[in-house]
């Protein structure tokens, strides 16, 4: 008989679930825990299905009608900002849905996650490419002397880490009480999430497995470069926000976490230089970039100098005189010609 995990991305899931999850009696094989019991979610397609599926089956004395959130569709960003809002438990990981989560990595972080104590705790990760299924890179949060399971003051790894949503598992009173909401209807909102909880970050520990699987090269992603061209919209309008965070936070921000946070917007800066370069090079685009950097230079100089990028090091360098080989570089690395 098939197991969760050889069914999850596979057709035969459709047809044999219903066998697997009664033979199971409804039991996690991940945690061993009964999903009815402790508000574990088993795989479904559709709202339609969920119904139809649960509709015999009561949650605490409820019915699967009384208890789903039906919503319209407001993009990830909403997604987030209603989960937080419906959260009881005492800890909050969000991923996104052409993602999937390690099950050996998922076991640790919930075993730990029942007694831990740190405001954030992280995972490392790896991406994987979607066509051949092979690893493409993994992200470890390596420094001199570290502990897992030690739990630090936010403030000294700062300079030595940076993380992000897909090794973040943040406690969800701290997400409850932070007072923003990531922007709606709008891609890149990952970046907001990054860095508007860390005000409220105190303690911060690590764990030795990886949970999260990003998933690369598919056309769809908002992280494909065309994508990024066609919603650069969007991604300003995040940088815009990040920028008016930082000024309001900076001055309550102790050093370490003020220059952490400039770090993180300085990495959605580059982003946006990014998407410039990426179009044909003409003065539009070079304009951009330089406008957006002066304001930066002018308002935000600790952002300006976080950027560690060489590319834009070069455009600065210059003068912005090597735009058009910037222009080119950039459009070849990402097949854009």
């Amino acid at each position: 008989m098939y197991n969760y995990q050889e069914l999850l991305n596979a057709e035969e899931w459709k047809k044999f679930k219903g066998e697997i999850l009664k033979r199971d009696n409804y039991t996690c094989q991940i945690c061993h825990k009964k999903g009815f019991q402790n508000h574990l979610f088993v795989p479904i397609t559709s709202l339609t299905e969920a119904l139809d599926f649960f509709s015999d089956y009561r949650f605490d004395g409820k019915t699967i009608q009384e208890i789903i959130i039906d919503k319209e569709n407001g993009g990830h960003g909403s997604t987030v900002n209603r989960g937080i809002e419906e959260a009881a438990g005492k800890y909050f990981k969000t991923v996104d849905g052409d993602d999937y989560v390690s099950a050996e990595g998922l076991k640790e972080l919930l075993s730990y996650l029942q007694t831990a104590e740190a405001d954030l705790v992280v995972n490392d990760y790896h991406s994987f490419n979607d066509a051949s299924g092979e690893m493409v890179s993994e992200m470890h949060h390596e420094f001199p002397e570290k502990e897992y399971r030690k739990i630090y003051a936010f403030e000294e790894v700062c300079g030595k880490v940076y993380i992000n949503m897909h090794a973040a598992t943040y406690r969800t009173e701290l997400l409850k009480k932070m007072g923003r909401r990531l922007d709606e209807h709008c891609f890149y909102v990952d970046a907001e999430y990054n860095l508007y909880p860390i005000p409220f970050v105190k303690t911060i520990a690590f764990l030795e497995k990886q949970v999260y699987c990003y998933r690369l090269g598919m056309e769809t992603q908002s992280m494909n470069i065309r994508n990024m061209q066609k919603n650069c919209a969007h991604h300003e309008m995040v940088l815009t926000h990040l920028l008016e965070f930082y000024k309001e936070e900076a001055e309550r921000l102790t050093p370490e976490k003020k220059a952490y946070v400039a770090e993180g917007v300085a990495k959605i800066l580059t982003s946006q230089y990014k998407i410039y370069l990426s179009y044909p090079a003409e003065a539009v685009h070079k304009n951009q970039i330089v406008a957006w950097d002066k304001r930066i230079k002018k308002e935000f100089p600790d952002i300006y100098h976080s950027v560690t990028n060489r590319a834009v090091k070069m455009l600065r360098h210059s003068g912005y005189g090597l735009y058009r080989l910037a222009s080119y570089l950039c459009r070849k690395a990402y097949g854009c010609d």
